[in-house]
């Protein structure tokens, strides 16, 4: 499945953005500034909802990708005490099961994820397999864009990000994640 339509929110209270990938160690890539954007759009719409960034340092730059991420989305002028770090995450499976348990501890409503078109289907499949009902997706295009490290290939481009998300995809299935 490469098309997931989204599921939008009626009255959102939290964006969960997985981050995709850090340009380096102050500038998210384009894929992962694209989620931010998103969230920030719908944010001012709903300014009472929290934007959760999830990923901790998973790609050995010094510094977490949420805190890049918060760092963006402050930036562009999202106050502080609306954003939430999860920083202990590395991959998909760890994204979704800390973010579910911060929404849960948080008591948010209306958790909203928020992501890179070709990798939705990816990982709502996984949040339903970790039973996360009742939450809402919206997705965004973006063009690729280099990543720092081991990371540089699978956000390159946009045939690379696709490559990447049938391959990620295909790792879920063998490994129980989907």
């Amino acid at each position: 499945m490469l098309h997931l339509p989204d599921c939008p929110p009626t009255n959102p209270d939290c964006f969960v953005i997985p981050s995709y990938a850090l340009k380096n160690r102050a500038e998210p890539t384009a894929p992962t500034r694209a989620q931010i954007e998103l969230a920030i759009e719908w944010w001012q719409k709903f300014p009472r909802a929290r934007l959760m960034m999830c990923t901790g340092d998973n790609q050995g730059l010094g510094v977490t990708n949420a805190r890049v991420m918060a760092d963006y989305a402050a930036r562009l002028g999202v106050p502080r005490e609306n954003l939430i770090e999860e920083d202990q995450s590395r991959n998909t499976l760890e994204n979704l099961q800390r973010a579910m348990a911060i929404s849960a501890r948080e008591q948010f409503r209306q958790p909203t994820l928020v992501t890179l078109d070709l990798y939705t289907p990816r990982a709502v499949a996984i949040a339903r397999k970790l039973g996360w009902r009742d939450f809402y997706w919206l997705s965004v295009f973006s063009k690729g864009e280099p990543a720092h490290g081991w990371k540089f290939f699978q956000t390159h481009s946009r045939p690379t990000l696709l490559i990447y998300e049938l391959g990620a995809t295909l790792y879920g299935k063998f490994a129980g994640w989907l």
